[in-house]
């Protein structure tokens, strides 16, 4: 299983970086990790048929991290029309968040998605969502509340890929890792702490909480991009990681 980097960055774009997005591929089938704004233009750069993702789930309703689903939904209704199912994971209120966002970017075409094989899921806290053979769970995060952020992990083929969407410090991060065979984080700045946000220092003292085989930070400022001899990984737009 391997995990494609299509965009680690932070809503500024700072240091050139996509918005987040992580394609989980196993075989020929993959699943979307988040979908910011820029992911139609990586997927398409990395040469991925869109009809080989099964499953797009979304940690919350921020532009760089599901922004870019009408642009994969315009590709897949109109450039090469989609033959397979599609779901599409996320916090309550989902299907009627990604109709209003197409119509709003693309008047007419919101309607054409009922023409779809197109099947939408949400979180429940503490209850697994199970799509085949893919279990997600999703915890509530501290980020902006109308984002309704959440963390989430997918258990999938033997595999636990973890992703913290965006937070500041929650406990709730520490179940979250647990057994990851790979847990992304994300790390805005480098000292401050606030809300909605991680820091690495905070982080550099929490490591020790997580139980996970892969750590790597995402969602990064220059300060944290440019830094020298961080102690833990940070991820790169294009980076191909082995789970």
């Amino acid at each position: 299983m391997e995990l494609t980097v299509l965009g680690c960055g932070d809503a500024f774009g700072n240091g050139g970086r996509n918005n987040t997005s992580f394609l989980v591929t196993d075989q020929n089938e993959s699943v979307l990790l988040d979908c910011g704004a820029s992911t139609l233009i990586r997927l398409k750069y990395e040469g991925i048929d869109l009809e080989s993702i099964s499953t797009i789930i979304i940690s919350h309703f921020h532009g760089d991290h599901f922004g870019g689903i009408p642009f994969f939904l315009i590709s897949s209704m109109f450039e090469k029309p989609r033959k397979k199912p599609l779901a599409i994971v996320g916090p309550v209120g989902v299907a009627k968040r990604v109709y209003d966002l197409l119509e709003a970017m693309y008047a007419g075409t919101a309607a054409k998605t009922l023409e779809m094989d197109l099947t939408y899921y949400e979180y429940e806290q503490g209850k697994p969502i199970v799509i085949g053979d893919k279990v997600i769970h999703a915890w509530e995060v501290d980020h902006s509340l109308p984002s309704i952020p959440h963390a989430f992990r997918l258990e999938w083929r033997g595999k636990c890929i973890a992703f913290s969407g965006d937070t500041s410090w929650t406990d709730n991060l520490i179940p979250l890792s647990k057994g990851t065979d790979l847990f992304i984080c994300e790390c805005n700045f480098l000292e401050k702490v606030s809300f909605g946000h991680l820091g690495y220092s905070e982080l550099l003292e929490k490591r020790s909480l997580f139980d996970t085989k892969q750590l790597w930070l995402t969602h990064m400022a220059d300060e944290v991009i440019d830094a020298k001899d961080l102690k833990i990984n940070r991820l790169s737009d294009g980076q191909k990681l082995s789970i």
